[in-house]
């Protein structure tokens, strides 16, 4: 099983009321996946190469070549400490947790389509869809659109564009949201609506 510390975020818009990262060491590691910025997951290769296609032919590959080395193969991620660790507790048999943010759970959720894992994808959509308060909603709408956009996941994007043109809309509400969302995004659901 493998050995949970638990560390603190730094506070930002909360999905959850635990912004934590969880760092793991498992007893049983045969590869180390590095994020980005330099955080070290000891993990079993074989939960990683049976969920990703993607990471199976680099971890494979590398293995191969390198078997002989006395320490730990190393793969460097383009992924977050933060996106890692959550992804990586919907992999292992842990419980799953949640990024902090919800710009961080659709982060998760791109993540988790690049790596064509899709059983994790489903598991993190069950998981969201269950959250308290739940995390689409009409205060979170537009910016759970925008930030759909912003990964390319069409279904969240199209669960949020439905809701948020359940809302009369005037360039007055959405000024403060032009900011999180180019103009191009806007004009989707106006689309959608005509």
């Amino acid at each position: 099983m493998p050995t949970v510390t638990e560390t603190s975020s730094p506070p930002q818009t909360s999905l959850d009321e635990l912004p934590k990262t969880v760092l793991i060491d498992d007893p049983d590691a045969d590869i180390i996946l590095c994020s980005c910025d330099h955080q070290e997951f000891r993990v079993p290769k074989l939960y990683i190469v049976k969920i990703s296609p993607v990471l199976r032919e680099v971890v494979q590959s590398t293995c191969d070549s390198a078997h002989a080395q006395a320490s730990l193969p190393s793969f460097h991620l383009s992924e977050s400490g933060v996106i890692l660790s959550s992804l990586l507790t919907f992999i292992l048999p842990m419980p799953p947790v949640l990024p902090p943010t919800i710009e961080q759970s659709m982060e998760l959720l791109s993540v988790s389509q690049k790596y064509e894992m899709d059983s994790i994808s489903s598991h993190v959509r069950e998981k969201l869809a269950l959250h308290n308060p739940p995390f689409l909603r009409s205060e979170t709408a537009f910016q759970v659109y925008s930030l759909a956009q912003k990964y390319g996941l069409r279904q969240e994007a199209l669960q949020a564009a439905c809701m948020a043109l359940t809302f009369p809309i005037t360039i007055e509400d959405l000024e403060d949201k032009l900011d999180i969302m180019p103009g191009a995004y806007l004009w989707k659901p106006v689309q959608m609506e005509l």
